[in-house]
């Protein structure tokens, strides 16, 4: 383990203050870049999804890989993951594995199918389902890794996303008309629990300043600004409930974590209304392959005050990669700033690792250069 043996706090400092200053819209000498490496050669998703265990030792492995072979900005973070459904299992719902072991788990079934059940839900115990696993596994990580390599918190997924566990999938659209008072009861208790959650991801770790943010991505996020609300639901539907029914409880959680990002891979129909959370965002974390037809619509939107950070999180090749960067870069200049963050998997060569960061690199440094920045007071 070189990589890990031989990392230099000071150096990840300098790494994650080009960040603050990309966040801030100060100039830097290149745009931050941000890996992720998911490695399945000795163990499927499955196993890793149920061992704390098997996630330690790919985690270790991963990031010490990527230390040795990115020479700058990689900061490296560690991610207990069990799925999306922490908080479904929280309410009682069961976990639903596929035949494909590397298939993340679902939900066997959305037990909701008349809103007035909404008012029988409670708030469940705080380490059940698996929130015990969760704290457990991150205060092991925390406990047994260098401070200088960072902890992502759960993924919770936001209210709706809840929601979309909780009830049958037409009620969830449906409801917003036929039953809103339900609705927003049901999503005024999501919140609370998902404030509840992330209170104890915090606790678990040792501080705030020890998570990348307080929920599952990987990009560091500086202080002040750990907040992060996931959206996807909000994809398939109008900016006017988006307004109505997910900013109100998004905010709710955000006034305790206040700043930072909200999640949806795309498409993105409220992408005006992203920044205009209370407290305000600073920023959208999305899915390249799901919002390229949007950059044109990010410029406006995000013009000097919020980035966008773009997962190539689909399987792209190094040219696909490259390719998709340099278009994000000849998009957004001079207005916005698009961070990419790779998920590279343990089908990459080291050699091809290598090759993309520096590609990467040229590009980001050419962003860099022509965009209008802020001027230092």
């Amino acid at each position: 383990m070189e990589g890990i043996r031989d990392i230099q706090p000071a150096e990840i400092e300098q790494r994650k203050e080009r960040v603050r200053r990309a966040w801030q819209y100060r100039s830097v000498d290149h745009i931050p870049l941000n890996f992720f490496l998911d490695d399945f050669s000795t163990y499927t998703l499955k196993e890793q999804c149920l061992s704390g265990e098997a996630q330690f030792e790919v985690n270790l492995g991963s990031i010490d890989r990527l230390l040795r072979l990115l020479p700058d900005d990689y900061i490296p973070a560690a991610r207990v993951w069990p799925g999306y459904i922490t908080i479904a299992t929280m309410f009682g719902l069961q976990v639903h594995w596929s035949d494909d072991p590397n298939q993340p788990p679902g939900v066997a079934e959305h037990p909701i199918r008349d809103m007035e059940q909404v008012y029988d839900l409670k708030i469940p115990n705080r380490s059940s389902g698996l929130m015990s696993f969760n704290l457990r596994w991150l205060k092991f990580f925390a406990e047994h890794l260098p401070e200088a390599i960072s902890l992502t918190g759960i993924d919770l997924g936001g209210p709706i996303n809840t929601a979309k566990d909780l009830l049958d999938t037409n009620l969830l659209y449906t409801a917003f008309y036929d039953s809103p008072e339900a609705y927003h009861h049901l999503l005024d208790l999501a919140a609370q629990v998902q404030i509840r959650c992330y209170e104890d991801i915090v606790t678990a770790v040792g501080g705030i300043d020890r998570l990348t943010c307080i929920d599952f991505g990987p990009a560091w996020a500086p202080e002040g600004r750990k907040g992060f609300v996931s959206d996807d639901v909000c994809a398939s539907y109008s900016p006017q409930v988006f307004q109505a029914f997910s900013r109100p409880y998004n905010s709710k959680i955000l006034k305790h974590w206040p700043g930072g990002r909200i999640h949806n891979c795309g498409p993105h129909p409220s992408l005006q209304l992203y920044l205009d959370h209370e407290p305000p965002l600073n920023g959208l974390n999305c899915s390249y392959r799901y919002t390229r037809a949007e950059l044109p619509r990010i410029k406006q939107a995000f013009e000097g005050r919020g980035i966008v950070e773009f997962m190539f999180d689909n399987g792209e090749s190094l040219e696909e990669i490259l390719e998709g960067y340099e278009e994000i870069a000849d998009s957004l200049t001079p207005d916005v700033v698009g961070i990419p963050i790779v998920w590279l998997t343990d089908s990459w060569s080291d050699d091809a690792i290598r090759e993309l960061y520096h590609g990467l690199l040229d590009t980001s440094a050419r962003y860099a250069r022509d965009m209008r920045w802020r001027r230092e007071s």
